[in-house]
């Protein structure tokens, strides 16, 4: 059964365990306040509260001075012990990159493993050559696999309300379609155009919706695809194939090559790309040092533009 003596014990400080082995070190309450930079009284005072939690006299008069009691000679290697391990415990975290052999768990879809995972992996290739990768779609859920720090970081343009999210806003896009480089459209097409044409459209495994296909619903705008597809695979050859019309983001288009052109689609569009992160990681050194390669590497990213 826990007394209130235990309790009141709970409430000794580091402060007071400092003067008690100042106390032992010195043999005087005169020249332990000396040495903790207190008065003689905060001295005898604090005395008073440990033999109180330690149900013990902790000293007796010896001479001009005092002696440590048996209790007392047992506590005081632990307390230096304790001491030792509470500064290791507040010591700040060392990190080195070029050491490390943790894992970077990246959570992504598409978009973002197209346009900045190169950069990243680059990045961390580089500075820390112990470091393996692992990318785990995002789909819809990201946000979710962040909290239950299943990923360290997650690059999303969807926005989340959930508490416990860091975020930082890395940079926007916009949507343009992508056509054949002899296609008659390439010089532009208007809204009722781009209704009637054919489509390729990525319909997400996740069952996240794109969102011009949102922005187009809500002003009452249905298209009528040729192909859909769960994922980007093999969507180059369709587009030849079929004639066929891919509203993807400005940054995925840039990346098809001179077969293709990409032209401004007949409505705005934009997305931002977000990086988001738990707040219970956002002091871990490895976590901060991989935002910071995120960032550097999107800065890579835009300064190429």
């Amino acid at each position: 059964m826990l007394t209130m003596e235990y309790f009141d014990a709970l409430k000794v400080d580091f402060h007071a365990l400092r003067i008690l082995v100042a106390v032992y070190d010195t043999g005087s309450l005169t020249a332990a306040a000396d040495l903790a930079g207190v008065t003689q009284s905060t001295v005898s005072y604090t005395l008073d509260r440990l033999r109180k939690a330690f149900g013990d006299a902790l000293f007796v008069r010896q001479g001009r001075g005092v002696a440590p009691t048996p209790r007392c000679s047992e506590i005081v290697p632990q307390l230096r012990d304790l001491s030792r391990n509470f500064a290791e415990l507040i010591r700040p975290q060392d990190f080195d990159p070029r050491s490390t052999t943790r894992v970077a768990r990246i959570g992504c879809n598409y978009y973002e493993r197209f346009v900045l995972l190169p950069g990243i992996i680059e990045r961390i290739s580089r500075e820390a050559p112990g470091v393996r990768v692992q990318v785990r779609t995002a789909e819809a859920s990201g946000h979710a696999r962040v909290l239950a720090d299943e990923v360290d970081i997650l690059l999303s343009p969807l926005v989340s309300t959930q508490s416990g999210l860091m975020v930082r806003q890395l940079f926007s896009d916009r949507y343009v379609c992508l056509v054949r480089a002899d296609d008659p459209r390439r010089h532009g097409l208007s809204l009722e155009e781009y209704r009637r044409a054919r489509h390729v459209v990525i319909n997400y495994e996740s069952g996240w919706t794109p969102f011009y296909i949102t922005h187009l619903r809500r002003k009452g705008i249905e298209i009528d695809p040729l192909v859909v597809l769960p994922s980007f695979g093999g969507v180059a050859q369709l587009i030849k194939a079929g004639n066929c019309i891919l509203t993807v983001p400005r940054r995925v288009a840039d990346q098809f090559g001179a077969d293709y052109a990409a032209i401004a689609a007949p409505f705005d569009v934009r997305f931002d790309l977000k990086l988001f992160w738990s707040a219970r990681s956002h002091e871990d050194p490895f976590v901060r040092w991989l935002r910071d390669g995120v960032v550097a590497a999107t800065a890579e990213v835009l300064a190429t533009e």
